[in-house]
């Protein structure tokens, strides 16, 4: 059976207001929210709270490694993505950082500085900053990969990302100088393992140019890869490791059955959808965190078992945030 792709990319264009904005939160306890087709595993999660409630369009969410700050991208007014730095991780105000076209935050382990990807010429090159919004430092003048590179994640100075070299998307490696660039594996969107020197990402065996695909996990030193979790029917996407690295965190494509009505007759159709899953790092004991006919994107650990994602809502996306329980 042919696996199912669900498209990453926001395609809604919203514009953005700049202003500190204040929002009031919504709590839930693991049924389906009043603002959201979304049900939470309620033997798994407590403490569901919705972020922020301005319809935009928003995309990767990532929470920076003390817990208490969070990038995202968000639609700018010229209908680009620019990253948006929220100052607290439970107060929506918020501060636009990057004015120019990009995506793909990623966190230094200080939780000052941060790593991105920048468009700006037209081709995604990598590009480091702070949460003061200077210092802005290029990682290379030009693409390290023939189009642009991708998805980067950053520890102890080494950035892994998603190179587009000889039309395939390859993992690689580079200094934060630029210097020393490697290319490893077939794959995308990696993620560093941290404490030990392993990377999780995406493969797709048969369309390399497929975003989602079977969730591997990579020795950079060595090269040597292995699969450690594949869905016969759905792909993966997004997978990134617990801070202890004990598990991985994940959405996948998952079948949605709604029932109703049309001229009298009870109709049946599935669609698909995005939900968060969560499994032991060596893809044991899969379980789902979310499900039902909202999309839920983008899941990004924070501190003691804390999780923050993006739920559809609407024509926008807004930020969520649960405990994993035990954790």
């Amino acid at each position: 059976m042919k696996r199912k792709f669900v498209p990453h990319l926001i395609t809604a264009i919203a514009a953005v207001t700049l202003l500190a904005l204040g929002v009031a939160s919504t709590s839930t306890t693991g049924k389906a929210t009043k603002d959201a087709d979304v049900t939470w595993n309620e033997g798994m999660t407590i403490g569901v709270t919705r972020i922020t409630n301005d319809n935009l369009a928003k995309n990767w969410v990532r929470v920076s490694p003390d817990g208490t700050k969070i990038l995202y991208t968000e639609a700018s007014p010229n209908g680009y993505w620019q990253i948006v730095y929220l100052r607290d991780a439970n107060n929506p105000a918020k501060t636009p950082l990057i004015g120019e076209i990009a995506h793909s935050p990623s966190w230094y382990e200080d939780s000052n500085r941060f790593i991105y990807v920048s468009y700006e010429s037209g081709a995604g090159r990598l590009v480091r900053s702070n949460v003061s919004g200077s210092g802005k430092t290029y990682i290379s003048r030009a693409p390290i990969g023939q189009y642009g590179d991708y998805f980067p994640s950053v520890k102890n100075g080494i950035i892994a990302f998603t190179a587009l070299e000889n039309n395939r998307y390859t993992i690689a490696t580079v200094k934060e100088n630029g210097t020393e660039a490697t290319f490893l594996v077939e794959g995308r969107s990696p993620s560093w393992h941290p404490q030990e020197n392993k990377i999780v990402y995406i493969k797709n065996e048969k369309d390399p140019f497929n975003y989602g695909g079977d969730i591997y996990e990579l020795d950079p030193q060595t090269g040597q890869f292995s699969q450690i979790y594949s869905d016969p029917k759905y792909f993966c996407y997004e997978p990134s490791y617990s801070p202890d690295g004990k598990q991985i965190l994940f959405t996948k494509g998952t079948a949605v059955r709604a029932t109703g009505t049309k001229n009298k007759t009870a109709v049946s159709e599935e669609t698909i959808k995005r939900h968060i899953f969560i499994m032991n790092a060596d893809g044991t004991n899969v379980s789902p965190v979310s499900s039902g006919n909202a999309t839920v994107t983008s899941p990004s650990w924070g501190l003691n078992g804390e999780i923050f994602c993006l739920v559809s809502i609407g024509k926008g996306r807004e930020i969520y945030k649960l405990r994993i329980r035990g954790e």
